[in-house]
């Protein structure tokens, strides 16, 4: 989470310097394969844009270097388990007394405070109790399964970048810094809206949907007959394009599909249809049909086709 805050920050044209460990560095030089000529693929991808160096912050010499830096820094981005930079003399709390303009941006499992704080956080961990790996996977019944990227480490960066321009912008205005921080918990916690609000409104945490919409219907990827599709008929005005699109006789008239109500009490009939129907031509076939009816629709690609 850490890196990609820093990585954001970058890609909009900060100074970013990565302050490394010096004995061997950032774990993600060590993810390989694939490489890059000789490096880690996932360590360039994630500090492209940034300068680095190396310092042994339990040493004076490397808590010197550090206050070096930040005498002409804006922000500050730490990633340890909470209590970290506190035991090493770098805490907030000290810092903003030597620097009152340094925005200290802290990123941790599961946030600074509450029964959680010293845990050690990953993106899996994080995915499991945010509720993510239970609406996630093929449906009812079968095994939890987490979004396949880091989905909570690159949410949290992102929220974390957002608090750092905003507290970036107070200090234009006043000349002061804050501290700002987030979680992989809370980033997790984020992705729920509409899970979080049926289990509000209903008292039923929803579960596993596969491709599914919670609240819409049909909003779902179908088999075709070179491959897979997905159909963004989410409103009303798309299922009549669709329907109209596909060529089933009757289906607009259909009273189990005549509103989104029904669509999602009869769910599983209407994916039924229509999943017949999407075998019945190829994904580029569909594509051209549905574009030319307004439908919002795309293939589903590999990331080499990506």
């Amino acid at each position: 989470a850490g890196p990609v805050c820093g990585l954001m920050l970058a890609d909009m044209g900060a100074e970013v310097v990565k302050v490394e460990k010096i004995e061997g560095g950032d774990d993600t030089r060590r993810s390989v394969p694939p490489a890059l000529s000789g490096e880690s693929a996932a360590y360039m991808m994630m500090n492209r844009g940034k300068r680095g160096l190396s310092l042994d912050l339990k040493a004076e010499e490397g808590k010197l270097l550090l206050r070096r830096l930040l005498a002409d820094a804006d922000v500050l981005i730490e990633n340890y388990r909470a209590g970290t930079m506190e035991r090493l003399g770098l805490g907030y709390e000290t810092l903003k007394g030597e620097f009152p303009g340094l925005i200290y941006c802290a990123l941790s499992g599961f946030g600074r405070t509450g029964p959680y704080a010293e845990r050690a956080g990953f993106d899996l961990v994080a995915q499991g109790m945010s509720g993510l790996m239970s609406v996630t996977g093929e449906g009812p019944g079968r095994p939890p399964m987490k979004c396949g990227p880091p989905i909570t480490d690159i949410t949290a960066g992102i929220l974390a970048a957002m608090g750092v321009l905003a507290a970036y912008a107070r200090k234009q205005r006043i000349g002061l810094g804050q501290a700002v921080e987030t979680s992989l918990f809370e980033a997790g916690i984020v992705q729920t809206y509409w899970q979080s609000a049926i289990a509000m409104a209903t008292g039923v945490p929803p579960g596993p949907m596969g491709s599914a919409h919670p609240l819409n219907a049909p909003y779902e990827a179908f088999e075709t007959a070179d491959g897979w599709i997905t159909i963004g008929a989410a409103n009303q005005t798309n299922w009549l394009r669709l329907t109209e699109a596909i060529g089933v006789p009757g289906l607009a008239e259909d009273p189990r599909f005549a509103q989104n109500r029904d669509r999602m009490e009869h769910r599983a009939a209407l994916a039924e249809v229509l999943a017949e129907r999407f075998r019945g031509d190829t994904t580029e076939g569909w594509l051209a049909r549905l574009d030319a009816a307004g439908v919002p629709a795309g293939p589903v690609l590999d990331v080499a086709a990506m």
